[in-house]
């Protein structure tokens, strides 16, 4: 799934990224969090120094609360205001070497503290971690967006170990989540093998809504259409997102004229590097449905698109009988890509797409047949952490095609997703590799500048999405420019045959 889209193929612009006193729930602190103390209050982040089967988080927040005053704490001010009509529970993980601690969570109006809410609850455990709930059902519709923390709200701290506190994973849901006992990186009875060693899943067989503690949720249209001018609005709404009968169900809908869909993601939740998936699926039908199961960088926040890095897993445009896997980085400052299209054995029913991610190469397959490959030692993008996507998407311009004007819904179905840790290392490629350091793409008012570093370029082929030869060029020299002209598609893959070597790009042209 494509996450922003650019004016000349290659160039992508990503416009995300948070205020340097500012950030969004879910809070894990793994990431760079601020936290302002007062009054004697303090937080910072820490490596995690309680580390067990009940936190298994690398970073944690550590809060003391020291001499000062009795209401001593520390607040975040968030980039985006809380949505409190879909939502209305906190969850928070708390360490406390205190018995019977309280702990005070307020939410505030940062222009205006007077508008602000609090519920407080008291610590069962000592010297373990314990997730508690808060429950803001009552609050008044408002604008909130900062959070504050406070621990024994009327006592004197002294900042010892019994006033010293450690906060993890703060986090929002919507109503009706079952907080208490939905299924967590549920992984009970599922296959493992001498060279893979099942490490998270979601089988999807506890009917209802997604479970809280494995997948968030994308709101709204992003910019311009999610990047790519895409039609739907994002929703957490049950209509659009539901699990039944064993599988998950992101279901597009239309009423009106306007469009509803569904995106959930593992950030800040699930994320790694290295490893397999496998996820079965059954696609949508109807012409102008995109639907995308893909990971994207974790540092995306920090470095933005494509430096992040994006891998498509599955990726469906107009043609519904093919599947396409497709890899993103930055190179010069610009997208490059790598994708192939491979059949899907059965269009209308439940394949079995599986995705191997090793130090040295990527590679997909469906139902065991060969999909996808390519080369990835010299791509440092490759080497951190990705977190998953699921998604369904509506028109657009990277090739979904028109929205068939009698579409009423369609649905991407998920039976389960599956991830690996690879414990015998990297395959081998069983098909030519991918070089891309070898060569480039660049775009500029004319077109596109292909070059090769080491080669003379021998012969340049174009093809459309069904593999169809569109172009031949054979420019016998290092570098060659694609005009502008001779590109009219949305997609297009340019195969460059240089030396004994093979090249290819993704390229893609918004009208």
């Amino acid at each position: 799934m494509k996450f922003n889209n650019s004016l000349v193929a290659l160039v992508f612009v990503f416009t995300g990224g948070l205020g340097l006193f500012s950030q969004n729930l879910p809070i894990d602190f793994e990431s760079t969090t601020t936290w302002v103390g007062f009054d004697g209050g303090t937080m910072i982040t820490i490596s995690n120094p309680y580390q067990n089967s009940s936190n298994q988080s690398d970073k944690v927040g550590k809060m003391i609360k020291d001499t000062g005053k009795t209401w001593a704490g520390a607040y975040s001010d968030l980039s985006q205001s809380l949505d409190f009509i879909a939502n209305n529970t906190f969850s928070v993980k708390v360490f406390s070497h205190k018995s019977n601690a309280r702990l005070l969570f307020k939410v505030e109006n940062k222009e205006n503290q007077n508008i602000n809410y609090a519920v407080e609850k008291t610590l069962t455990k000592t010297n373990e971690w314990e997730t508690l709930i808060f429950d803001f059902s009552q609050i008044s519709f408002n604008t909130y967006n900062r959070i504050t923390l406070i621990f024994d709200n009327g006592a004197m701290g002294n900042g010892g170990q019994n006033d010293t506190y450690y906060i993890d994973d703060i986090a929002l849901y919507r109503t009706g989540d079952p907080l208490p006992d939905c299924l967590l990186n549920h992984t009970g009875n599922m296959p493992s093998s001498s060279q893979y060693e099942l490490i998270w899943a979601d089988e999807f067989d506890q009917d209802g809504l997604l479970c809280h503690k494995n997948w968030t949720y994308d709101i709204g249209t992003g910019s311009q259409g999610w990047g790519n001018f895409e039609a739907q609005y994002y929703t957490n709404s049950p209509e659009n997102v539901y699990v039944e009968n064993g599988s998950l169900n992101i279901v597009a809908i239309k009423s009106g004229t306007s469009y509803t869909s569904a995106r959930v993601k593992t950030q800040h939740l699930f994320s790694f590097q290295y490893g397999k998936i496998e996820v079965r699926a059954k696609l949508p039908s109807t012409a102008g449905t995109w639907p995308a199961v893909w990971l994207l960088g974790s540092n995306n926040p920090e470095v933005g698109w494509p430096s992040s890095g994006e891998i498509d897993i599955i990726e469906q445009f107009s043609n519904k009988a093919v599947n396409i896997s497709t890899a993103h980085w930055s190179h010069n400052g610009s997208n490059a890509s790598y994708g192939r299209e491979a059949a899907i054995p059965d269009p209308n029913g439940f394949n079995t797409y599986t995705f191997e991610w090793t130090p040295t190469a990527l590679k997909t397959t469906i139902n065991g047949n060969w999909a996808w490959e390519m080369t990835i030692s010299e791509i440092s993008t490759f080497h951190n952490k990705f977190f998953i996507i699921m998604n369904l998407a509506l028109g657009g311009n990277k090739g979904a095609g028109a929205i068939d004007p009698n579409f009423s819904e369609d649905t991407l179905a998920v039976d389960y997703i599956r991830v690996y840790k690879n414990n015998l290392g990297s395959f081998t490629l069983s098909h030519k590799d991918f070089i891309p350091k070898q060569i480039s793409v660049v775009p500029n008012r004319e077109g596109w500048m292909v070059s090769s570093y080491t080669q003379p370029i021998h012969a340049i082929n174009m093809y459309n999405l069904n593999g169809q030869l569109l172009k031949n060029y054979e420019p016998k020299s290092p570098s060659y420019m694609i005009e502008n002209e001779v590109i009219s598609k949305n997609i297009i893959f340019v195969e460059i045959l240089y030396g004994n070597q093979r090249t290819v790009f993704k390229l893609y042209k918004s009208n």
